[in-house]
């Protein structure tokens, strides 16, 4: 048996190639929209991709099964649960599976298991090597149900849906899974860093014994305590997920032979689509942006948040204009940007910021202080708003006194708390959200807004005050 782990960081998505070596048919799980990879591991192995599998519908990011099938010469078939009714078949599904369905790859058997929870549609696929053992499964690609050390999160389609979901995730633990033998391999379809979960471990995969003994999901508590716990301090979603379960519900636009956003733009190009409307992304470093920009530019540094940062803040109906340091950054933000169903990239800053500067083009700055400064600023008969931008947790073990509190992803929608007449000092973990809120903030604008070099862990590191953490106020 031939098994192929792709994993994506940022977004921190895993989809898998299954083949059986003896026919050389191939199955891809949970493929992704940009689907060379798969193609070029498919060929090196001599294996023919004739089937295409889903656990679910995709809340971030857009699938790529009609993409690979579009490239594959329509041949694949594509396997789509049907259990959670109409509203959840995607149109390009070929086959609409129920639960205890199966299809073969020569002696593989790839098997439906009705899991839901995170969606009410949702399957895990089991694996048997019918040549070893045709009753116990071997692996279970458990895509947003099960991941190691946690369960994928109930609460993604709104309230009165979150209580259905948590019953149904209650069950597909406790009792749907149950008489599967402890042997079973895990393969989740995301890793750490995912927003699919709140805890996820740092392995890509695990067995289902272990789960069964290690996992906090796997703790018996009553339905209600057990809901709770799982709930607890879970992150906001980024506003893009309600939108990805819309285009993978429907039908996912084709993407042609190059990516959006690969044209060089000139400064005169870019600053004419900047008067129809169209915005910057910046993908530089926090303190290049800092040092120079062109006015109103988003700064969202291209490192393994881009993705989650991008989906959280930029809207899917304004096209952007890249500015990178070079045309392979460029290129490499495009393909997580339309990762993401954001396909509206009219190209990159050709020469960067330089190009812009020397074509006489205004440029700003974004004030960037000290830990230290900060905290003088603070005792200071004038002093600074300062905002948090970290996550519950995060602003729960310790803060700076009398901060505002504001998680990064959700500043558009709520930046009104802030006053607008007091410089406002963004702080963060280390600086990346800094700069991003800090960024959107300036759009919005705030002018007197400025970012705290090494966010809270200079704080911390120079012994600076910070407020009770909830164990100390206890």
């Amino acid at each position: 048996m031939f098994l192929h782990q792709r994993f994506v960081p940022g977004l921190s998505i895993l989809s898998y190639i299954v083949g059986d070596e003896k026919t050389g048919k191939a199955v891809v799980i949970d493929p992704m929209r940009d689907v060379d990879p798969y193609l070029q591991v498919a060929e090196a192995n001599n294996l023919t991709i004739t089937d295409i599998v889903e656990t679910h519908v995709h809340a971030d990011f857009v699938s790529g099964a009609h993409q690979l099938k579009q490239r594959l010469d329509g041949k694949p078939t594509i396997h789509c649960s049907g259990l959670g009714g109409e509203a959840w078949i995607p149109p390009y599904a070929d086959e609409i599976v129920g639960n205890g369905d199966s299809f073969h790859l020569g002696q593989l058997r790839i098997e439906a298991i009705h899991t839901p929870g995170h969606t009410p549609e949702h399957v895990s696929w089991a694996l048997y090597d019918e040549q070893r053992s045709s009753e116990d499964p071997w692996m279970l690609f458990t895509g947003d149900f099960l991941f190691v050390g946690d369960v994928g999160r109930p609460d993604l389609l709104g309230e009165q849906a979150r209580r259905e979901l948590a019953h149904q995730l209650y069950n597909s633990v406790f009792e749907r899974i149950a008489d599967l033998p402890d042997h079973v391999e895990i393969y989740p379809a995301h890793g750490p860093g995912s927003l699919c979960g709140k805890a996820i471990g740092s392995r890509l995969s695990s067995t289902l014994g272990y789960e069964r003994r290690h996992s906090a999901a796997f703790v018996k508590q009553p339905e209600k305590q057990w809901t709770e716990t799982l709930l607890h301090e879970m992150p906001p979603a980024p506003a893009y997920f309600k939108r990805m379960k819309q285009v993978n519900v429907t039908e996912p636009v084709l993407l042609g032979d190059t990516l959006p956003g690969e044209q060089a733009l000139t400064p005169a190009q870019v600053h004419q689509v900047l008067a129809d409307g169209h915005r910057v992304l910046d993908i530089r470093s926090p303190e290049a942006f800092a040092s120079a920009h062109i006015p109103g530019a988003l700064n969202i540094h291209l490192e393994e948040g881009f993705a989650t940062w991008a989906g959280f803040v930029l809207p899917a109906d304004r096209p952007v204009v890249l500015v990178a340091p070079s045309r392979e950054e460029a290129a490499r933000a495009s393909r997580e940007l339309v990762r993401i169903g954001l396909d509206g990239i009219d190209g990159y800053l050709a020469g960067g910021i330089s190009a812009w500067e020397a074509g006489g083009y205004e440029v700003a700055q974004l004030q960037v202080i000290s830990a230290h400064t900060l905290h003088e600023q603070l005792n200071s008969p004038q002093p600074p708003v300062v905002l948090d931008v970290r996550t519950d947790a995060e602003w729960h073990r310790g803060h700076i006194h009398d901060a505002v509190h504001i998680h990064g992803g959700l500043l558009a929608g709520q930046h009104s708390q802030l006053p607008d007449d007091r410089p406002i000092a963004v702080v963060c973990g280390a600086g990346f959200r800094a700069s991003v809120a800090s960024s959107l903030l300036k759009g919005l604008g705030y002018s007197q807004v400025m970012t705290v070099l090494g966010g809270m862990a200079a704080w911390k590191a120079a012994s600076l005050p910070t407020a009770p953490t909830q164990a100390q106020a206890a």
